[in-house]
């Protein structure tokens, strides 16, 4: 019996070591997201937008027409450039952090993808420039 107890303990420390190893690789694979979780009211984005621009399949620039800017890193893959997206407001016309919108991506094709907002990053107008002429 105790055999039996000395078995499984170890195979579950075996176990431990490659969820945690296979954790941490998950975690280095992943790319460094710049974002934050909210940003200060003078940052937020206001409805009517002036633009949105799909950058990738996991980051929408969005800029109103006071020229605040906000870059949207989603938490997967759920946009295509060149396709249109919806966004519908949750109880205010402002975003300022994960879950001020919500966002649909590929929304003319036959399965529209759900957008989830993982972080925002705000850019000033100069930066918003360079970042449009970049990408």
């Amino acid at each position: 019996m105790s055999q039996q107890k000395l078995i499984l303990a170890g195979a579950s420390a075996i176990l431990a070591v490659a969820v945690v190893g296979c954790a941490a690789a998950s975690q280095a694979d992943k790319k460094v997201n710049p974002g934050v979780r909210s940003v200060a009211p003078n940052q937020c984005v206001s409805s009517p937008l002036e633009d949105s621009t799909v950058i990738d399949r996991e980051t929408l620039l969005l800029t109103d027409r006071s020229g605040n800017s906000l870059i949207l890193h989603m938490t997967g893959p759920c946009m295509t450039k060149n396709e249109a997206i919806k966004l519908e407001w949750r109880g205010t016309t402002r975003v300022c952090g994960p879950l001020d919108v919500d966002i649909t991506g590929d929304i003319s094709t036959v399965v529209p993808m759900r957008c989830m907002i993982d972080t925002v990053e705000p850019l000033n107008k100069a930066e918003t420039i360079a970042y449009k002429k970049a990408h």
